[in-house]
């Protein structure tokens, strides 16, 4: 058992839940092969598929099984779910934001540019019908069931070759990415490659690529990303908060229990406030870091922040016209609700006492 585990396995949440799930069923126990979509060292990995794993066989007394595999043991990372389509594995652990060419509407499942930030995303998701939409959308188009199951804060925007900071910079701009944040990257004049994370450095180190975005703070800091481009770029506008999930085929959860699947749906929201809170203490002190090393912090202008807001917006609702064109109606759905809580979000909140004291300025 992890230390991060076992501090958490105590917290007043889980303990209710324990308390309030009972002795477990007569069912028989069932094991499912979890491949994930990050290497074994990846903080990801680390924080989000064996956290998880050990919490689900606490809450169901080892009645279910889950087997983590890294990216690259059964499949490779953007091959996650396929994995899982083709029966090589029977559970997925990834961000939707890998299969956003399958159906657009995964970004908002996941992350686009201009996105909601943690707070709003967690209850949009948990109890905004978020969770809902993203277990009918994958029952209906992958045969899946699927739970949020994994949250993480803003990243950085960019490790880079060069100090963007206005839109003017990012003209021609070879930037790595994946996921919608390419289609804006294109808006705004850079050159997007989306490859995998596991290339990032390598692009880098060699110059292959000008800028690439990847994870947050403490993820960029134990890639050592920080070793291969002179300048850091800050805020994430880009990916202001994610969520991976956790998806099996449908009919392996549904020969659980009810009893089974209350308690694996309870792992996966504990899994999200844990993994939240967890990215969030670990980039703090990755950020304290990175600020006295060697590179140069670059805040992005507002006029950046604001115009890629503007672009992910754009984005999600052309690709929902295409799917009105095309039958797909999900993108238009999962878009109104999505929106529909944000902007509640944005207009009201204001009651709030938010403190706006910023840090000095490291540009």
């Amino acid at each position: 058992m992890t230390g991060f585990t076992k501090w958490h396995k105590a917290t007043p949440v889980a303990a209710a839940i324990l308390l309030l799930a009972g002795p477990a069923s007569a069912q028989d126990p069932v094991t499912w092969r979890m491949t994930h979509a990050f290497a074994e060292t990846s903080t990801f990995y680390q924080l989000f598929a064996l956290p998880f794993a050990e919490r689900v066989a606490q809450l169901t007394d080892g009645q279910v099984v889950i087997q983590p595999y890294p990216a690259g043991v059964i499949a490779p990372s953007f091959e996650a779910y396929d994995a899982v389509l083709d029966g090589a594995a029977d559970a997925v652990q990834s961000s939707a934001v890998n299969i956003v060419n399958r159906d657009p509407a995964n970004a908002l499942f996941s992350t686009f540019p201009g996105g909601m930030g943690p707070e709003a995303l967690w209850q949009w998701m948990w109890y905004g019908g978020g969770r809902e939409l993203l277990a009918e959308h994958r029952r209906e188009t992958m045969d899946l069931h699927a739970l949020p199951c994994g949250m993480g804060a803003t990243e950085l925007f960019a490790q880079s070759h060069k100090p963007l900071k206005t839109l003017a910079g990012f003209q021609g701009v070879k930037f790595r990415t994946v996921g919608s944040f390419a289609d804006v990257l294109t808006a705004i004049g850079a050159a997007p490659t989306v490859v995998p994370g596991d290339e990032v450095y390598t692009m880098l180190e060699r110059g292959a690529i000008d800028a690439a975005e990847w994870g947050s703070p403490s993820e960029n800091l134990k890639a050592g990303l920080h070793e291969t481009a002179k300048y850091i770029i800050y805020p994430g506008v880009h990916t202001n908060a994610f969520f991976q999930e956790f998806a099996v085929r449908a009919e392996l959860w549904d020969a659980l229990s009810p009893e089974l699947q209350g308690k694996v749906t309870a792992a996966c929201e504990l899994s999200s406030m844990d993994t939240l809170a967890a990215f969030d203490a670990l980039d703090r002190k990755a950020w304290a870091e990175l600020k006295q090393g060697n590179n140069e912090i670059v805040r992005l202008d507002d006029e950046v922040v604001e115009r890629i807001r503007e672009e992910g917006r754009k984005w999600i609702y052309a690709r929902a016209d295409e799917g009105d064109a095309s039958g797909n109606p999900w993108v238009r759905k999962v878009a109104e609700s999505y929106f529909a809580f944000y902007d509640d979000w944005i207009g009201n909140t204001s009651f709030r006492a938010v403190d706006h004291r910023a840090e000095p300025s490291a540009d």
